[in-house]
């Protein structure tokens, strides 16, 4: 039976068995039938017999959470296979995100070197011959059972008639580490990068594709790499009132923006990169220890130039605190209220809660901002900051979608190479922000993560919203020449700095020196 044609082409069938294949291509009606979609209609031709006695086998390619394939999957058994890692003895199912190593990868060759597999509950990483045994010894598990630590799966088979099953390129014992690397550095680095990353989603890790969503703050990389200003990498504007920087530390790799923000709110990168974490070494809690010293000794505190000869050091440095949170605080009351941690709450599922504005100040509560606030962690006894992740990342892209040389725009420092700042766009474009209808909320914005490469954006939005308890507003006036601002900000004081009372002394107690 043929999925094309008329509904005659299906009409003219009976069969006890029925073998389909590329499901989610034929699982819509043609629009002059009279009749169900294609797979429907092949599915009645096995209504000749009982049901007990009718088999229906469908095959495909994962196309979107919609496809028939999918849903199918999703609805009965949902099986996939376990391992047990010869590490911690666990039953894991390893996916792409604990195929780790070839992130940071120069070229094709490295990243099939460094590619290999994680275990997704200790973290070791597992070698080629150690992924074959796994799979050698894996076990079957349908949804909602268990497996204990002796291999006996627990728990009954899902009430369903439909037995589903995936595997993805963990259990692919006909490709090697070297070669999912491959794929996964070539996928990176398409031209393309939606398509790669759509082919890598469907063909190796049998999962959904999610396709764009309406986007209200659409960006493009080539237009965002040309929002150039004069001044060179690690310069800061004369005339910059304040200076924040955003740090997201990771476990092997930390990414940090540096932006100085001028009188009528615009903001000015004036550099950014990365810092090692020496995790396999050192542990990860020691590692990310002392990387934030380093960080600070070596990078914060050495400061930035000005044009005219001034070092400029930056009044807020927010870190994140969404992992290791533990180490962070404990940096950040050692380091000082120039340091802060910062902990980004939204709607999305990779963060820890949905944040909530509170309304007063209290025992915990200790200052309301726009889209964060300040609460005292007693535990660590340490101020730290709940940003408002959804707020935050959609005043970034609105920033960067204004013209540059308007009140409030954000641009990047000036660079001949003009694929300088394509890593920074790429991260800056990492999401995008729907809207979507919830039961039960109504219409509701958030931000879905289409790249895992979005960290730059995560500690850009952090440097943003730092920038407004310092005092940051978009201020709507004629900007003066280059000249102009020079002249102004010789002749004039400069104003203070941070959250301060009337009088001048820091906002919080515990950053006044008496």
């Amino acid at each position: 039976m043929s999925a094309g044609g008329g509904d005659e082409k299906r009409s003219s069938y009976t069969a006890r068995v029925i073998c389909m294949t590329e499901v989610d291509k034929m699982d819509t009606a043609g629009e002059t039938s009279r009749e169900a979609d294609p797979v429907r209609q092949m599915m009645a031709r096995a209504k000749s017999v009982d049901l007990d006695q009718r088999i229906v086998w469908k095959e495909c390619t994962t196309s979107v959470e919609s496809g028939r394939i999918w849903q199918d999957f999703t609805a009965g058994t949902a099986s996939r296979i376990v391992c047990r890692c010869p590490h911690c003895r666990g039953w894991v199912t390893p996916e792409r995100e604990h195929f780790r190593g070839h992130e940071q990868a120069e070229n094709q060759l490295q990243a099939e070197r460094l590619g290999r597999f994680h275990c997704p509950d200790c973290g070791d990483p597992l070698t080629a011959d150690q992924r074959v045994a796994m799979n050698h010894a894996g076990r079957l598990l349908h949804r909602g059972q268990e497996i204990d630590s002796e291999g006996a799966v627990l728990g009954p088979l899902p009430e369903t008639r439909t037995f589903g099953f995936r595997w993805n390129a963990f259990n692919n014992l006909f490709w090697s580490p070297a070669a999912i690397a491959a794929d996964e550095y070539a996928a990176a680095h398409a031209d393309d990068e939606e398509e790669a990353e759509k082919e890598a989603l469907q063909f190796n890790w049998v999962r959904p594709y999610h396709p764009p969503q309406w986007d209200s703050t659409p960006l493009e990389i080539e237009t965002l790499i040309r929002r150039q200003a004069p001044l060179r990498k690690g310069f800061v504007p004369v005339d910059a009132e304040y200076m924040t920087v955003g740090l997201d530390p990771g476990k092997r790799v930390g990414w940090w923006i540096v932006i100085a923000w001028l009188p009528d709110g615009s903001g000015h990168v004036v550099d950014y990169g990365t810092i090692e974490i020496p995790s396999d070494s050192l542990g990860v809690e020691p590692a990310i220890a002392a990387a934030l010293r380093d960080f600070r000794d070596d990078l914060v505190m050495q400061g930035w130039a000005q044009p005219d000869g001034q070092t400029r050091l930056p009044d807020q440095v927010w870190i994140d605190a969404s992992y290791m949170g533990e180490v962070v605080y404990g940096f950040c009351r050692e380091a000082g209220p120039r340091f802060r941690p910062a902990l980004g709450l939204g709607t999305g599922q990779h963060y820890q809660r949905r944040y909530s504005a509170p309304k007063t100040t209290g025992s915990i509560v200790k200052f309301l901002g726009e889209g964060f606030h300040i609460i005292y962690v007693k535990k660590a006894r340490t101020f730290a900051i709940e940003v408002d992740a959804d707020h935050w990342k959609s005043r970034l892209h609105e920033r960067l979608a204004q013209p540059a040389d308007q009140a409030g725009g954000i641009r990047f420092f000036f660079s001949t190479d003009r694929n300088e700042h394509r890593s920074l766009a790429k991260h800056f474009t990492a999401e995008r922000q729907v809207e979507e209808f919830i039961p039960g909320r109504g219409t509701v914005t958030r931000w879905v993560r289409e790249s895992r490469k979005n960290h730059w954006f995560d500690a850009g939005y952090n440097a943003c919203a730092a920038a407004h308890l310092v005092g940051v507003r978009v201020v709507k006036t004629d900007r003066p020449t280059a000249a102009a601002r020079q002249t102004s900000t010789a002749t004039k004081p400069r104003p203070r700095r941070g959250l301060t009372t009337p009088d001048g002394r820091p906002f919080l107690v515990t950053e006044r020196d008496q």
